[in-house]
């Protein structure tokens, strides 16, 4: 929904405790008044959600070029080591770039977002979007620092920069800087004009507002497209698919691979994105993506050999456990890896009946 060419803007300012009274902000072209929500009161109505500031945070952070699922992925790769959450119980939306090609970054609790979801719910009210409130603040072209009250706190906004903290803690981050304060009987109009023109919306992934089955198969092939670039391993999954399997099969195995690769990544949204964000930062000292397409050419090279397991190692190496009938075909392989430069370490053997099995370390010759 377009925010910006709605005739009558509503935001419902949500209260930091849970119990505290709701408010709803209506902006009408230049008229813009504030009210109480009675406890029982159904509004009835859509509207823009403001979430208080302190159970949120923003950052701006160079990420890859990508989807925003991938840049989702990418900021949790970023942040996991920063906060207590657990990526499951971690909610991240990602918003526009900054002049500095920087991108918008907020997280919050996934528990907080539900329950304002909920708070609306009980209301009536339809979210529209949700923005924390310091987000809503103008942005000074100047790069000045804007202040103003929400409730008992003060957010803070300005290029670069935005939170939601208490006075004292405002007075050191503001210091002796010039500074404009926006008090409470000017707030409103900024606030609505803040909405209209958003820099981020936290419904985002799982929580994303529907728009019915064919957006879903578009987000559906989005999400194909964007697991293509992961690696070549990846690239083979969906040459399989594109000739056996259907889209719902290779969504299932390129979330499985994304595991094995990367086994923290079932904790996120889209495990393919936080694989590729992994991968690539690792890719620059270790090699990973090249070491990858010559071993899997490798395994391409010896027609029976199949390829269980491909796990990414922090010490630059492969993991991986390929299954064979026969010990030539491990000749075979051995012989594909003295071609491609790669050294092939058998950790392990099994077999059982007509299967063979074989852990394996590969990385490149020294």
């Amino acid at each position: 929904m377009d925010l910006g060419r709605m005739t009558v803007l509503r935001l419902l300012i949500l209260p930091p405790q849970s119990g505290a009274r709701l408010e709803l902000i209506e902006a009408e072209g230049d008229v813009v008044s504030r009210r109480p929500v009675e406890i029982d009161e159904r509004l009835d109505v859509g509207a823009v959600l403001v979430a208080p500031g302190a159970d949120t945070v923003a950052r701006w952070m160079d990420l890859p070029v990508g989807s925003p699922a991938q840049a989702r992925s990418a900021a949790a790769f970023r942040v996991e080591d920063e906060i207590a959450l657990a990526g499951e119980e971690l909610h991240i939306a990602v918003g526009g770039l900054d002049e500095a090609g920087r991108t918008l970054v907020v997280w919050t609790a996934r528990a907080k977002l539900n329950a304002w979801l909920d708070m609306a719910l009980a209301h009536g009210v339809t979210p529209e979007a949700v923005i924390p409130d310091y987000l809503l603040l103008p942005e000074d072209p100047a790069g000045q620092l804007i202040v103003a009250p929400f409730g008992e706190r003060l957010g803070l906004r300005e290029p670069g920069r935005a939170f939601n903290v208490e006075p004292e803690l405002a007075a050191l981050l503001a210091a002796d800087r010039p500074h404009r304060y926006i008090p409470a009987a000017e707030l409103d109009p900024w606030l609505a004009a803040g909405a209209r023109s958003p820099a981020i919306n936290l419904l985002q992934g799982q929580f994303a507002i529907r728009s019915g089955a064919p957006a879903r198969g578009r987000k559906r092939l989005a999400i194909l497209a964007a697991v293509a670039v992961i690696s070549p391993l990846i690239l083979v999954l969906a040459q399989i698919a594109h000739d056996q399997l259907t889209a719902r099969a290779l969504e299932r195995q390129a979330r499985s691979l994304a595991v094995s690769m990367v086994p923290q990544a079932s904790r996120y949204e889209d495990p393919a994105a936080f694989a590729l964000a992994r991968i690539t930062a690792a890719q620059g000292r270790q090699g990973f993506g090249d070491l990858a397409a010559s071993y899997l050419a490798m395994v391409r090279s010896a027609p029976g050999v199949t390829l269980d397991t491909l796990v990414y190692g922090d010490d630059g190496a492969i993991r991986s456990a390929i299954a064979y009938a026969n010990y030539s075909d491990m000749d075979q392989l051995r012989n594909a890896a003295k071609k491609a430069g790669l050294q092939l370490t058998e950790q392990s053997t099994v077999t059982e009946g007509a299967r063979i099995t074989s852990d394996l370390i590969v990385r490149r010759q020294p």
